[in-house]
């Protein structure tokens, strides 16, 4: 049989616990390994199976469905409790859109059901390729205009790891790669000679500002959120349930999650909450943290120069060496903390599309992007890998 005829009868269903295994399977193969299908069994648990925030008549996802119920195509839909100008609601992520090539023509079957949902009230899509962006504007999402997504702040850890990386990522043919680590013999000591000079100028971080790893979020947390809800009109719930959800969820995100709790006189002010990434190159591994959250109820900088403090340390002493912390300014004063510790700027490329559905009362005119708390836990920056 042609492949033209078997792309014609594809059909989008959704995903249901039965199907686990099919689609990790699939998924395994559509990312050509790098995602083994105990990663996607794990997610899966973690998405849908153990999140409070999935009811009954939301999806998990959508299957594109062939002859002989083969898989041919993938994309996963996230609930989220959002609190909402004073009421909580349910927000869905788009998550992990993939399609085998025989399937291609019939992509967009799945994102149509994605599209067409009526219990959350917005639609989400926080890591779209540019296509897909493009796609998305002309079917009613907006973009989220953040200076933060347009910028990423690095802090080289280990200056020598990640020299070799750059050498290892640009350097595709071996000159050229031997040139990228002969100008780190100039490169890393200036590097590390900047580092010096902002240690002489560090602000003073007062005795009661402290901080401390933790593996689970307690009580407190929800003392913490009920403050910080009065701030803002539209964010993420961030509850002892939710935070313990989000950073938490399943064994693999207990590995790779991690988390530092900030105090002042013992009292608890906010977190700062990173993913450790993986990249494999030429047979090396290589590790770097992003900053997926931070909540600091502070006006006084202490605050914030005792989070970043607080990130080197946690990147010092993990168990896999950490080249590098990348960090997204999307709260506007943890940029002096940046660049008061040697910090370095470049041009990001982030995006952040969102769309009210029908039938809420919510509409882009009467709520802006400017509502929205925004920050790389909204969406597939938080959830994936």
């Amino acid at each position: 049989m042609g492949t033209a005829n078997l792309v014609d009868k594809s059909f989008a269903i959704p995903l249901n616990a039965d199907n686990y295994e099919s689609v990790a399977i699939f998924l395994e193969k559509a990312t050509d390994g790098i995602f083994k299908k105990e990663f996607w069994l794990d997610r899966f648990g973690y998405w849908w199976d153990r999140n409070s925030a999935m009811l009954p008549d939301i999806s998990r996802g959508w299957i594109l469905s062939g002859e002989d119920d083969e898989v041919g195509g993938f994309l996963g839909n996230i609930p989220v409790r959002y609190y909402i100008k004073g009421q909580e609601k349910i927000v869905c992520c788009v998550t992990s859109w993939y399609v085998g090539e025989k399937y291609t023509k019939k992509s967009l079957n799945l994102l149509i059901p994605f599209l067409k949902q009526t219990v959350p009230v917005l639609l989400l899509d926080t890591t779209p390729t540019v296509k897909v962006a493009n796609m998305l504007s002309h079917l009613g999402f907006n973009s989220i205009d953040k200076e933060w997504l347009k910028k990423d702040a690095f802090y080289p850890v280990d200056i020598a790891e990640f020299w070799d990386f750059i050498a290892m990522r640009y350097g595709s043919k071996k000159g050229i790669a031997a040139l990228i680590k002969l100008a780190g013999l100039l490169a890393i000591p200036a590097v590390k000679f900047y580092r010096k000079v902002c240690k002489l100028s560090l602000p003073a971080i007062g005795k009661e500002y402290i901080f401390s790893e933790i593996r689970a979020f307690d009580k407190s947390y929800s003392l913490l959120w009920n403050k910080l809800k009065e701030k803002h009109d539209m964010l993420a719930v961030r509850n002892e349930t939710t935070l313990n959800w989000f950073f938490f969820g399943s064994a693999d995100l207990m590995s790779s999650r991690k988390v530092i709790e900030l105090r002042c006189d013992d009292a608890l002010i906010g977190y700062v909450a990173v993913k450790e990434i993986k990249h494999s190159l030429c047979g090396k591994a290589y590790y770097f943290f992003e900053v997926v959250d931070m909540v600091i109820l502070t006006e006084n900088e202490s605050g914030y120069n005792i989070a970043v403090k607080g990130l080197l340390w946690l990147a010092e002493k993990n168990k896999n060496k950490v080249m590098l912390i990348k960090f997204n300014a999307f709260d506007e004063r943890i940029k002096r903390a940046l660049l008061d510790f040697g910090f370095f700027w470049k041009t990001g490329d982030s995006r952040f599309l969102y769309k009210y559905t029908e039938g809420h009362g919510l509409d882009a005119a009467d709520y802006p992007s400017g509502y929205f708390y925004a920050t790389p836990l909204d969406g597939d920056r938080c959830f994936f890998p």
